[in-house]
């Protein structure tokens, strides 16, 4: 289930400018408002950056140069939904109602269509059978009261795994049909950095134009890949201190002479809970082996944090600085999401990524039953 964890949490050639000093105007009309402040963010640099409007007769207008095309994010007063959309420095429009603000129609913006083509088109293929999955695996699981059967676990495990394609195949087209565009290399971020599956990243990127390559999604997609060199496979994983349930500090590197699986998880995150069964299964089978867990919890609260290993069985080590996505480690290991692991060998070299149920009962089988 690598890219499917997920899924379902929620969950782009590069249209010229019209020119330095031009900018862009969005004009937006929101029917069922009348009066209210309309709010556009964006990131830029490490900064978030807002501008506001009043908006006059369910009307507003913003305008503004943007450094590049760039998701910006439309709020407003009084309404809880929001709605992501690309800006180009161009005359822009957005129709939206105030009770579906995340349906919002926007026009004017090249970028921004073909980032509505993937999102609302091409990817609810995908979507809509993850859905279709979850929910029968929620009635076969009754909702978390009777555990699955071996057998059933591995039927659905292949349908994860054909999930896994499909995903890959409808984003992995699209994007190479759209090489000049900045959209899909913040599709790429989104689906193949923020849901890790790396090296279909390293490949997309290489044959984005060099205009899409030094935009900002295309900059922080390499950073990424960079970043996750540091734990390829072969290279010996970073070294960590971290402080575990009691306080006491414990050292990755203290643990040489094992197999060790570097575990990064969190009590609010539900399939983490789902795969934490078969993590026991494998510690019970190989721990007397020599294969070891390390946990690393993404929890900024120590309770549920401990409530949550007592409630699973997680009879291993456990750490955790509780700064949640700030996790010092996760950052080092440039986990974007999670459940995400590292199995380490005994010199604390990486030999493996994120394997779930049984793709990691049977590399743990093939290493220990030689």
């Amino acid at each position: 289930m690598k890219l499917f964890t997920a899924i379902l949490l929620l969950p782009a050639l590069c249209s010229a400018s019209t020119g330095p000093g031009k900018g862009y105007t969005i004009k937006g009309t929101i029917n069922g408002i009348t009066t209210g402040t309309a709010y556009l963010i964006h990131e830029w640099k490490d900064k978030t950056i807002t501008d506001s409007v009043k908006v006059k007769d369910g009307s507003f207008i913003f305008t503004g140069i943007t450094p590049e095309p760039l998701i910006y994010t439309l709020k407003i007063s009084g309404v809880k939904q929001q709605k992501n959309f690309f800006v180009e420095n161009k005359v822009m429009t957005v129709q939206a109602d105030k009770d579906s603000i995340y349906k919002a129609v926007v026009k004017g913006s090249w970028e921004n269509d073909i980032f509505n083509e993937f999102y609302n088109v091409k990817w609810k293929i995908v979507t809509q059978k993850a859905g279709d999955i979850y929910t029968r695996l929620d009635v076969a699981n009754q909702k978390g009261k009777v555990k699955l059967d071996e057998v059933t676990s591995k039927a659905f495990d292949q349908e994860f795994l054909k999930l896994d394609t499909l995903n890959d195949s409808v984003i992995s087209e699209f994007v190479k049909q759209n090489t000049g565009s900045v959209a899909a290399a913040s599709i790429i971020q989104d689906r193949f950095i923020n849901y890790p599956y790396h090296e279909r990243a390293k490949e997309l990127l290489a044959i984005m134009s060099d205009k899409v390559k030094q935009s900002v999604y295309g900059k922080q997609i390499q950073a990424s890949l960079d970043l996750d060199a540091k734990t390829a496979i072969g290279v010996v994983a970073p070294d960590f201190s971290m402080a575990d349930t009691t306080g006491k500090a414990v050292k990755l590197s203290d643990l040489r002479g094992k197999y060790v699986l570097v575990d990064f998880w969190a009590s609010w995150c539900g399939p983490c809970r789902k795969e934490n069964p078969n993590v026991v299964k494998v510690y019970k089978a190989y721990h007397d082996k020599g294969f070891e867990i390390l946990g690393v919890s993404l929890d900024s609260k120590k309770e549920p944090w401990e409530k949550a290993i007592n409630a699973d069985g997680l009879t291993w080590m456990h750490v955790s600085d509780l700064k949640g996505w700030k996790n010092t480690a996760a950052e080092m290991y440039g986990v974007k999401s999670v459940p995400s692991s590292f199995l380490l060998d005994k010199d604390g070299k990486v030999v493996a990524k994120n394997l779930r149920g049984e793709a990691l009962d049977q590399k743990l089988a093939e290493i220990f039953n030689k």
